[in-house]
């Protein structure tokens, strides 16, 4: 082991013990060496998103195993949360990764086997034997799973990007979740010229209807219930920001209908329900792509006819090894804006405020917390 620094036998970390439960306690140091892969680095945490998907983590799903195996796979105990992350090199393995010692970087939270039919076939994306960091997934028996949600973590030296020093370690932190959206509008084959419209106004649909407009569409379109959603999106000057509070689907229809009466080349849906996938189809424009991004275990129905005109339907999940250097080149020049979505937390504020996320479905207080 190569340190740049002197390490702790013990850290802090916020641990998903089991469902609804997430306890913040000293573990010890991650046995980074018996882990058995020489390219994995150390890092001290500066900051780490929570993502939605750790909420539905705290609640006993398995997102990831839902989205990319089409399955449940129950969790293991003992996850350390946390895939959204920016910090500071401070070990390796290996003296091909002596020169990230001291570097700021946002590092790739997983890493594929490459030798299955899915990354031989350029879907590394989909690959069953990801091995990834606050998931729990692909690290065999551990009495700890890794994760960001601590002071250290590991990572892979041969995924980690170096980042500026004019970006914050904050603002590097959503790095994953804006490769995803790249890769999500992607999914979506936005067509320049025509507007796009996110059914949700979260994190993911902020971040989607950014990239899409990166990507040449004429105008973005969010709706939302949450205040603080659209609060951000107006703050920002995204798009027309709907506010369907209070409202019936009929009405949202005749609002969306009215700023897009062609429709719209593509709809991204981040909510995932039978309402949001019929609203969404209502006023998809021909030859356009709706894309799911929220794959629920629950049978939907709707209307054939409403993929007449060469319409489709489609999801998205997870992002290719390409859309990650893409994601920070437009955060890095100002096409990614995520500074109005941070509420800074600490590790130890965790658990009360998943108590309170997963407690009150309702509106949220903040639109991203991120942990210092």
């Amino acid at each position: 082991m190569i340190t740049a620094e002197a390490l702790p036998s013990t850290i802090r970390a916020a641990v998903l013990e089991a469902p609804g439960r997430i306890v913040v306690q000293d573990i010890p140091m991650w046995p980074l060496e018996s882990y058995g892969d020489p390219d994995l680095i150390l890092l001290k945490v500066e900051a780490c998103g929570v993502c939605g998907s750790d909420f539905r983590y705290f609640a006993g799903e398995n997102p990831w195993a839902q989205h990319t195996l089409g399955k449940f796979v129950p969790n293991p105990p003992n996850i350390v949360l946390g895939h959204e992350f920016a910090g500071t090199v401070v070990a390796v393995q290996s003296e091909k990764n002596r020169h990230l010692l001291g570097k700021r970087v946002a590092p790739i939270c997983s890493k594929v086997c490459g030798a299955c039919d899915e990354c031989r076939s350029g879907r590394s994306r989909l690959c069953p034997n990801t091995v990834h960091l606050g998931h729990g997934q692909g690290w065999g028996e551990q009495d700890f799973f890794p994760g960001a949600y601590s002071h250290y973590v590991p990572a892979w030296g041969s995924s980690c990007y170096e980042i500026s020093d004019s970006l914050s370690f904050s603002e590097a932190a959503m790095m994953d979740i804006l490769a995803v959206c790249v890769h999500v509008a992607e999914t979506g084959c936005v067509q320049p010229g025509r507007p796009i419209l996110c059914i949700g106004a979260g994190p993911a649909g902020n971040g989607i209807a950014q990239a899409a407009l990166a990507l040449g569409a004429s105008q973005a379109v969010l709706v939302d219930r949450s205040q603080v959603a659209l609060n951000v999106a107006r703050a920002q000057s995204l798009g027309v920001a709907i506010d369907a509070s209070g409202r019936t689907d009929e009405q949202v229809l005749g609002e969306l209908t009215s700023v897009a009466p062609d429709g719209f080349g593509t709809v991204f849906d981040s909510v995932g329900t039978s309402s949001t996938l019929n609203l969404g189809l209502q006023v998809l424009g021909k030859s356009g792509t709706l894309v799911n991004l929220a794959v629920h275990d629950e049978p939907i129905e709707f209307n054939f006819m409403r993929l007449s005109g060469e319409r489709k339907i489609t999801t998205s999940c997870n992002f290719e090894v390409g859309d990650y250097p893409t994601a920070l080149a437009w955060l890095e020049e100002g096409r990614f804006r995520v500074k109005e979505w941070l509420t800074p937390i600490s590790i130890e504020e965790i658990p009360a405020r998943f108590e309170e996320v997963v407690g009150s479905p309702g509106d949220k207080a903040v639109f991203k917390m991120v942990v210092q």
